[in-house]
């Protein structure tokens, strides 16, 4: 049934000239539902645990070690991003946790960067808050999504703007 409601919504949100239509519109039914706590689907708990496993499978076998002794400068960016990146939602998190009733382990779920499924299956299994995480994330998603294009748009005219102030 939840696939049928989210699918519907994905089909009616093109109609409505928004970006990313089918993620938006299948959020704008499952979060509603979802906080009136109509649950028309359930993840069996031995599953949430098989997905885990497989995305940490998954996850695991795209890197080689081969690549890892070909690219050292490109691994050292990216180990040095990712962890400038967890730092700061770390710290975020306690920044946060700091001024709320809620658990620092939560909350560095919530704001680490990664995809919804993978942060809240993470919380689910730690016995986290699922809610949080999830809403955080997707929180996150829906900016990206309806603010990118606008904000680009508006760099670009900047960008342009300035350019030609310094035309002779």
């Amino acid at each position: 049934m939840l696939l049928t409601f989210t699918l519907g919504g994905g089909l009616l949100l093109p109609r409505a000239g928004l970006p990313n239509a089918f993620v938006l519109g299948a959020l704008a039914i499952a979060i509603p539902l979802t906080v009136a706590e109509v649950n028309l689907s359930a993840v069996p708990r031995w599953l949430t645990n098989t997905a885990q496993l497989l995305l940490g499978c998954a996850l695991g076998a795209r890197f080689e070690r081969g690549f890892i002794r070909r690219a050292p400068r490109f691994v050292t960016a990216v180990a040095l991003s990712v962890g400038v990146a967890m730092l700061a939602s770390a710290l975020f998190a306690f920044v946060i946790a700091a001024s709320t009733a809620l658990h620092p382990a939560t909350l560095i779920l919530a704001t680490a960067p990664g995809g919804i499924a993978e942060m809240s299956i993470t919380a689910k299994v730690l016995e986290l808050g699922v809610p949080v995480v999830t809403a955080f994330h997707v929180t996150r998603v829906v900016m990206l999504l309806t603010c990118t294009a606008p904000v680009f748009v508006q760099l670009r005219r900047w960008r342009r703007s300035r350019h030609e102030r310094h035309l002779p």
